[in-house]
């Protein structure tokens, strides 16, 4: 390889060759600039007569990735003599350069629910034009260069294939034949890798959820730790260690989040598309649980998670009568400054009356005087999406008629979708809890729905996303068909029950349609 490298020319096409900054089996990239207009890339030679030409493979790709977010342009490409050469966007360090320089055994929390949230949404973009990518891999994901350093790219689509063919616009067939294993040893899926089945997109998620528990992993997944195997005995050894761990072993310690996606791969079916949006929406609320902003962009070094304790429920009453407790009990001797100690227990007495008071109107929100009725902004301890579904809620027990429980159902749907996250949160529970107990009837209690997440009343772990797609898309065609409103609450309890017990607990697009035909039919049964 050696040899090979020391005969690349300096020049290639009309690219000037800078710095090499990475080689392999397959070639080399450099640093080039264009000789004419100066425009610097990342060119990727390799000759035309290797055994295993990636770069013809991946020219063919290009065409259809151009203008996705963290996809590289393709500026150039063709063939100078003995050299094949692509010139693509000159990007920033690979995840796998970050990780390694950090020394640190694990990545932090956030960088990877961000790298989750990415990579899938590039997962996405890709396999929506029928291509997959087959080596997901940390060297193979990079941060972009300013001003698009918070952006992580795919590249490499040397090992890519298109799972759509072009000529019936059909996904390929599944099929049991023996086939050679193409990817990486690390993160390629147990499937593909380790059994030989024919790659589709579900095997794409799985690397990627690999990826991402190996970067919470001390030290990494277990059969990463010896390098790559050099043998076909230690190669064996490799598969069957990665064939038998379990995703509850892999993912122990770590959020459900991980445990949770690794499964959810491995259910799909050959030709099934995966739930993108719904992945991205649960590390988006995984982050968000643990003090950080919802956003993606991939921050390096990673900041410090935003503190989220609840406020302290002593106010600034109850620190004055502690002042004042203490000013009391001091021992000035004969030079008796606080002369008159009542003034100070009157004090005391007054400031804790205070702090009562404030506290019992910091938790009371009503929903009777018109002028709260209009007021948007809420307390300090609430966020606006909790403040208006706590304010729709209070208003469920006054909705004396099926039109006014129409309108509060519009109302929910609006502030649901106004927000950037559909996760149905506690006090989205606790308005489906009010109208269940308005539409069956007004006069008995009925007990919330919001449960255990993880378990149904027997123990049993349920199974998240297809029961939930199932029963909501059911609600969805029978709503219109409802006959009178203890059918209608039925199907509230039904709907808030699965969203309960689904892993993101979040509102889909069949979701939305049931709660829309839900507010139709009340008006229908006026």
């Amino acid at each position: 390889m050696a040899s090979e490298e020391e005969e690349i020319p300096h020049l290639i096409a009309n690219w000037w060759l800078q710095e090499r900054l990475g080689s392999g089996y397959s070639g080399s990239i450099f640093k080039a600039a264009h000789v004419h207009t100066g425009k610097v890339v990342a060119l990727k030679v390799q000759r035309v007569d290797h055994e295993c030409p990636t770069n013809r493979y991946e020219r063919g790709f290009y065409p259809s990735l151009q203008g996705g977010l963290g996809m590289p342009t393709l500026w150039a490409s063709g063939v100078e003599g003995m050299w094949d050469y692509l010139a693509i966007d000159l990007l920033g360090a690979s995840l796998d350069s970050l990780y390694k320089r950090s020394g640190k055994e694990t990545m932090d929390l956030r960088s990877v629910c961000c790298i989750a949230m990415q990579m899938i949404s590039r997962l996405e973009f890709m396999h929506s034009k029928g291509i997959l990518h087959r080596d997901i891999q940390l060297g193979n994901a990079t941060i972009g260069l300013p001003p698009n350093e918070n952006t992580i790219y795919m590249i490499d689509f040397g090992f890519s294939k298109r799972y759509i063919d072009p000529s019936t616009h059909r996904h390929i067939p599944d099929s049991k034949v023996k086939r050679d294993f193409i990817g990486n040893y690390w993160f390629s899926s147990v499937g593909v890798h380790c059994r030989g089945k024919v790659p589709s997109r579900r095997d794409d998620l799985e690397a990627v959820a690999l990826m991402l528990i190996h970067l919470l992993t001390p030290r990494g997944l277990s059969w990463t730790r010896n390098g790559v195997p050099k043998t076909d005995a230690a190669h064996e050894i490799l598969k069957r260690d990665k064939r038998l761990a379990r995703p509850e072993d892999l993912c122990r310690g770590l959020p459900n989040e991980f445990e949770e996606l690794l499964r959810y791969c491995r259910k799909l079916k050959f030709q099934e598309c995966p739930e993108y949006q719904h992945w991205i929406e649960e590390f988006m609320d995984l982050a968000e649980s643990h003090g950080y902003p919802s956003s993606s962009d991939f921050i390096w070094p990673p900041p410090k998670p935003v503190s989220t304790k609840p406020k302290s429920k002593v106010s600034a009453a109850d620190d004055l009568a502690k002042v004042l407790n203490d000013l009391g009990r001091m021992n000035l001797g004969e030079n008796q400054t606080l002369a008159d100690r009542t003034n100070v227990s009157q004090a005391v007495r007054r400031a804790k009356k205070d702090a009562r008071r404030d506290s019992d109107m910091q938790t009371v929100i009503s929903g009777d005087s018109e002028s709260q009725e209009n007021d948007s902004v809420p307390p300090a301890s609430m966020l606006p999406k909790a403040y208006k579904l706590a304010k729709l809620t209070i208003r469920v027990p006054s909705a004396t008629d099926n039109a006014a429980l129409s309108e509060l159902v519009l109302e929910f749907i609006k502030v649901m979708k106004s927000n950037t996250s559909r996760t149905l949160i506690k006090d989205g529970f606790a308005f489906l809890d009010a109208l269940n107990k308005q539409l069956e009837d007004p006069s008995v209690f009925v007990l919330p729905m919001r449960t255990s997440r993880s378990k149904d009343v027997s123990g049993t772990r349920i199974k998240t996303s297809h029961t939930k797609l199932g029963v909501v898309a059911r609600l969805q065609r029978e709503v219109e068909d409802a006959k009178s409103n203890r059918q209608l609450a039925t199907m509230v309890q039904d709907f808030g029950r699965v969203t309960n017990r689904s892993s993101g607990r979040t509102i889909t697009k069949d979701g939305f349609s049931f709660l829309e035909g839900l507010a139709r039919q009340l008006k229908v049964l006026q």
